[in-house]
């Protein structure tokens, strides 16, 4: 009975080990900078990596910036959106082959809305939808720039205090010594 259970064990094991590995398609995503400030532009590149046995067409990529949104009188802003069309330019992927689409070009807004945000992007192709995972937009807040600009406020007026400090010991140790010290000629003997 045991033997039958080792045997059974053996061959469901060599089942699995014997399945194929199913090829995939891989995205990566990745930013121009760490961090953007307020007004500033930034790049998002793509490359797609395909492992499929067959070629893939390429129709368009979705990139949603969240905390950037706003729709406006005129539809959405572009700051928070944006899809780039390549279904007229048959855009492929072939099979083991990696193929770097155009660069996402964005402005990080200058209002209330320039804070950090996620960035979710969309690759609508002949096999679905492709979701890499989502990338992090840090955004340097303007406290942070206020921050930064009043700490070097702070070290230069720190660096004044210290030498006027010194310049000052100098002066009341020179007026400490002189007045200590008269002439001779103007001491009288005490008789």
């Amino acid at each position: 009975m045991k033997k039958l259970i080792a045997i059974t064990l053996v061959l469901a094991m060599l089942s699995i080990a014997l399945v194929p590995a199913k090829a995939q398609v891989i995205v990566y995503v990745s930013l121009d900078k760490v961090q953007y400030e307020p007004g500033g532009e930034g790049t998002i590149s793509i490359v797609i990596r395909n492992l499929e046995d067959e070629p893939i067409q390429v129709y368009n990529v979705t990139v949603e910036f969240h905390s950037w949104m706003m729709y406006t009188v005129d539809g959405w802003d572009e700051l928070g959106n944006q899809t780039i069309d390549y279904s007229h330019l048959d855009q492929y992927v072939g099979i083991d082959e990696s193929v770097a689409l155009d660069d996402v070009k964005f402005n990080v807004p200058t209002d209330g809305r320039a804070t950090s945000t996620i960035v979710y992007i969309n690759i609508h192709t002949t096999k679905g939808i492709l979701r890499p995972e989502p990338k992090y937009v840090s955004v340097i807040g303007l406290s942070t720039q206020h921050l930064q600009r009043a700490m070097d406020n702070i070290v230069t007026l720190l660096t004044v205090t210290a030498i006027l400090a010194i310049v000052s010991a100098i002066i009341i140790a020179a007026a400490v010594f002189l007045s200590a010290r008269r002439p001779s000629t103007m001491w009288k003997k005490e008789e």
